[in-house]
């Protein structure tokens, strides 16, 4: 009996993770081809925001679940669930990072929109995007769950395409300065600031 309530619950969350992310990955999409439906999210309260985090939290409480009734589903707890738990420690240091340069919640939540260029964002424009995947799908490999990975992917898929449809509100209100921003820093990760900050001595060669 408890093991086809499991399987039930499983289902269910499974269903629910996949439709959350189907239908953000669709109204994102539609924002990044349609100027008329940005932003998105959108930066005030009303029924659209609260779309928007139903279904955040649809697919994060379908996901958390997932990862506590299903661990173990595709492979045993082993020497992979460390590399998952290494990829997830970076992802969430790195959210740690990009959060730290935001200004209060409301921009965390997407109410407010500000360009950002220090921190993190030397070395990508969108490094809350890298820091979610890496966590997200570290923290999937990390328990073995096929269903938590299910769900990972359409959540890896989300925020993949977010920047299609946040950048170009952000180049609408920040003009020629987030334009010679986008020149010089890559979308995803930008390896040569990354080689230039970390690959040589840079200020404190020793003379």
């Amino acid at each position: 009996m408890a093991g086809i309530l499991t399987t039930t619950m499983s289902t269910t969350l499974l269903a629910v993770g996949l439709a959350g992310g189907a239908a953000q990955i669709g109204l994102t999409g539609w924002a990044a081809i349609d100027g008329s439906r940005r932003p998105w999210p959108p930066d005030q309260i009303s029924g659209q925001f609260g779309l928007y985090w139903l279904l955040v939290m649809a697919m994060a409480g379908s996901f958390f679940g997932l990862i506590g009734t299903t661990a173990g589903s595709l492979y045993p707890v082993g020497i992979v669930s460390v590399a998952g738990g290494g990829a997830f420690l970076l992802g969430a240091a790195l959210n740690v990072l990009t959060a730290d340069e935001f200004d209060g919640p409301e921009e965390i939540l997407g109410l407010e929109w500000r360009h950002h260029a220090s921190g993190p964002f030397q070395f990508s424009r969108n490094p809350e995007v890298l820091g979610h995947v890496g966590a997200v799908a570290g923290l999937a490999v990390a328990t073995g769950s096929w269903q938590a990975m299910v769900v990972a992917g359409a959540i890896v898929g989300w925020f993949t395409l977010k920047p299609l449809a946040e950048e170009p509100v952000l180049a609408d209100r920040y003009g020629e300065q987030y334009e010679r921003y986008r020149t010089q820093v890559n979308r995803y990760v930008d390896w040569t600031g990354l080689s230039g900050a970390f690959g040589s001595c840079q200020n404190d060669c020793p003379e």
